[in-house]
Order: C-alpha cells, then structure tokens, then sequence
C-alpha cells in the first residue's frame, strides 16, 4: 500500500515529542545516579544495549505501518496479529499507562518547582501550587493543536539536550576527576553491576519512542516519516543518556558511586558548579522543572490520542472521538485526562501524600510493567501477522528481529518484577497488586471486546480498520 501525504508533521516534529516525552535532563538528573549507586557504571553501556534491542523491534514495528495504517499503534499491531480482543485489552493498558505517566510527572514537576523558587528566590511556592497550575496549563495546551504543542515541546527539548551536551563537553574536555576512560561503556562493567536494577532504570529513558505511530493520520508521509522518527528517537536517547552516563562516570571518577548513593539529588548540581559554573548549576535547576513540564504535556498528549483511537471504533463512548472545529484537537479526551490528573492531585494532598514518592514513583509501577510487556505482545504480534504472508518482505523484518526482540522484552519484564521491591522501596502485597493492576485493565478489555463481537459484530469489525482501503 502506498502512503500518501496527509498531515503536517515532520519525522523531526515527531522526534521532538518523543525526547521531550522522555524528559532527557529530568530523567538524567533524577535517575542515572541512582542507576549508578545501585547499579553500578555500566549503566553508560547499557543505554546502548537497550536501544540496540529496541531498534531491534523497531525493524518490526516500522514495517507494519504499511499494513495496519492506524494510529491505534501497539494496541492496533496486537488487534492485527494476534486478535483484536487481546488488542482491546492491551489498548486499555496503554491508555492507562500513559494516563499515569502524565499524571505521575505531575509529582517531581511540582517538588522540582518549589526547590527552584526557594533556591534562586528564597521564595516558597507549596508544591500543590505548582501541582493544580501545571495541570490547568496542560489542559490548554491539549486544547491547542498538535504543531503548537510540537513547538513548545521542541524548545524544551533542544534546551535540555543542549545543557546536557553542554555538561558532559565541559567534564571531557577538562579530563574529568582522573583522565578519561572508557570502562564505563565496555560490555565487562555491565556483568559487574546489578543487570536487573539498571534494566528497571534505563528502559524508563525510551518509554514512549512507541508512541510515534500515534501520529500517523498527521505526519507528511505517514511511513516514512514514522520510520525515520521511531529509529531517530532511538538513537538519539541511546546515543544522548549513555554519553551524559558516562561523562558523570568521568566526572567523579573512583568515588562516582560513593557519591551516586550519598548525594543522588545533587550529583548533576556538583559537576555543573565543578565544571561549568554555579550559574550553569542554577540552570540546570530551572530547565529540570521544564523537563518535566515537557512529558507531562506529551505523555497527556498521547493520552488523549489513545482515547481518540478506541472512540473512533466505538470501543469507548463516541463523545471522546470528538475534535474541535477550530485546532481539531481531541478536545473531550484532553479534557477527561486532564481531569483524571487534577483528581489525583487533589487526593494526594488530601492524603497528605509524598508528590515523588507517592505519586511519582508508587503510581509509575503499573507502568514499568506494561510498556515492556505491551512491546514484547507486539515484536509476537508482529510474527504471527506475516506468518502466512510476509508481503514481500524479508525473513529478517517479519521473524528474525522481532523473535530476538519479543525475547529481550520477555526478559526485562521479568527483570522488573524481580526488582519490584527495590523500585517502590515497599515489601508485601503492594509489589504485586500495582503490576496486578494492569492485568485487571486487561481483562476489562478484553471483556468490552468479546461483548462487542457478540452483541455488535458489525462494529466489531471494524475495530482497528479506520483508514484500511
């Protein structure tokens, strides 16, 4: 099937959202030390290792845009290859995940926000403050059309990558702590730490590179647009967190994970005063709160546009598929997740519970779960779609990659469920009733979607097929 131009939307367009999504400078200054303390500094080799594995899947993945021309994406590419009940269930879950995601941003955002008032102002903003204004300004924003929302989000972008490029240039080009090395990035360092610990923490900095095919019905050149940007997001989170990894490494040098355990929060701050300046320090301070004002918006984004997607196929109330008539945003779903995360707001302060701890971190469990998992469905998915007919493609796009792939998924699953307690930092029923969760979500699902078949076959039918010619 030949794509045809049908939106607006660049590969670069859609990189932008996918970076800001992962939040590059508010995942590296809130991760990687703890990646590091715990882990050890193979964390630099294993941001290569994880991104060679997802571009593993990505072979896959790309090849069925030609074929399933949905923006469903994971949810459609399941519907398509292994039936759309499963499909339905596994939509539900992605809904939910980066439902939570969104929400959950909302936690660091605001902590983040009251620590930079008080340090560069002497000014204390409560963090619930911050909270309610940065859910309000999200809802704007999803109001607002898709290429609006691209801009601000590329802007915090190129910020971030820019003070992180800006940091690791400056530790290099000074020799770090004791002279560089390249230990950190060899295969050996990654045997010596904890594999499982740094899967749990390095999988998180690409959650969301899936989420290009969401933008399907509004790039310029649907397939090949969507390729280049799956891959370039890729490699450019690979490429970007384990050089900023590794130049941390060098930056502290034998006691970088002393310091990694002693002063997680602080590490970046350290090495932006030691090797840039105590104005670069104060930046850094500003654009992490920007960071992750950047996924909350993107992840709400993709929220609303998995909504969007199963409203079409009346798998949920029509009323969501609504667009407005002027930005023709998916304006009834923005609305619904933006007052899913402003009720989760206000419970959190009712509870008088932490915003990273408990929110964040607690509330990112179902989620640590679900995108491997709805991944490794897919790389099967995707064999079992071209299991009759590859359609002219080669052994390599339609069983090879995706086989190696749904099996380094099936593994990191089961690396995260094993560090469940590590991760909420909890013992008891709570490590598995949040991954549970998502099976619940699942079921749910799969119920909606075999009452359909019985009840509406006509609409059954056409689930995943919008734009199938």
């Amino acid at each position: 099937m030949k794509s045809k131009p049908s939106g607006t939307l660049s590969a670069r367009h859609i990189v932008f959202f996918v970076i800001a999504a992962a939040a590059p400078l508010g995942f590296a200054v809130g991760s990687i030390p703890l990646a590091i303390g715990r882990g050890g500094i193979g964390t630099a080799a294993m941001f290569l290792v994880a991104g060679g594995f997802l571009a593993l899947f990505a072979v896959g993945y790309v090849a069925m845009t030609r074929f399933v021309p949905n923006a469903g994406a994971l949810f459609s590419y399941i519907s398509a290859g292994l039936g759309r009940p499963l499909g339905i269930g596994v939509a539900f879950v992605a809904a939910l995940a980066y439902a939570l995601v969104s929400a959950g941003a909302v936690g660091p955002f605001s902590v983040f926000a009251e620590q930079m008032t008080q340090s560069l102002f002497g000014v204390t903003v409560p963090w619930p403050v911050w909270a309610i204004g940065g859910v309000v300004v999200m809802g704007i924003l999803g109001q607002l059309n898709v290429e609006l929302n691209m801009r601000v989000l590329g802007f915090f972008m190129i910020a971030e990558v820019t003070v992180l490029g800006v940091l690791g240039l400056a530790v290099t080009f000074q020799g770090g702590a004791t002279g560089l090395s390249l230990a950190a990035l060899s295969p050996s360092t990654i045997a010596q730490g904890q594999i499982g610990v740094v899967l749990l923490f390095v999988f998180a900095a690409f959650a969301g590179f899936e989420a290009t095919a969401l933008f399907r019905e509004e790039a310029k050149h649907p397939v090949r647009t969507l390729r280049r940007a799956t891959f370039g997001s890729i490699a450019v989170i690979a490429l970007l967190q384990s050089f900023v990894a590794w130049s941390i490494v060098q930056a502290f040098g034998a006691t970088v994970v002393d310091v990694a355990n002693a002063t997680p929060t602080e590490m970046f701050a350290i090495a932006a005063r030691n090797y840039v300046g105590d104005w670069f320090a104060n930046l850094i301070t500003i654009l992490v709160v920007c960071s992750w004002f950047a996924s909350i918006s993107a992840f709400h984004n993709a929220t609303t546009r998995y909504l969007h997607a199963l409203a079409r196929d009346r798998v949920l109330p029509a009323v969501f598929a609504r667009r407005s008539q002027r930005t023709n945003a998916p304006w009834v779903a923005s609305l619904t997740h933006a007052i899913f995360t402003l009720v989760l707001i206000i419970l959190c302060i009712v509870a008088g519970l932490d915003p990273y701890l408990d929110l964040f971190v607690l509330g990112s469990v179902p989620v640590a779960v679900s995108i491997p998992a709805m991944e490794c469905l897919t790389a099967i998915a995707i064999i079992s779609f071209f299991l009759k007919d590859r359609r002219g493609l080669s052994a390599w796009v339609t069983y090879v990659a995706p086989a190696i792939s749904a099996l380094a998924l099936a593994v990191v699953v089961y690396l995260v469920l094993a560090n469940m307690e590590f991760y909420t930092a909890q013992t008891g029923a709570i490590n598995w009733i949040l991954p549970g969760i998502n099976l619940v979500v699942l079921g749910l699902g799969v119920s909606r979607a075999l009452w359909m078949k019985y009840r509406s076959p006509r609409l059954y039918e056409g689930i995943g097929r919008y734009g199938l010619e």
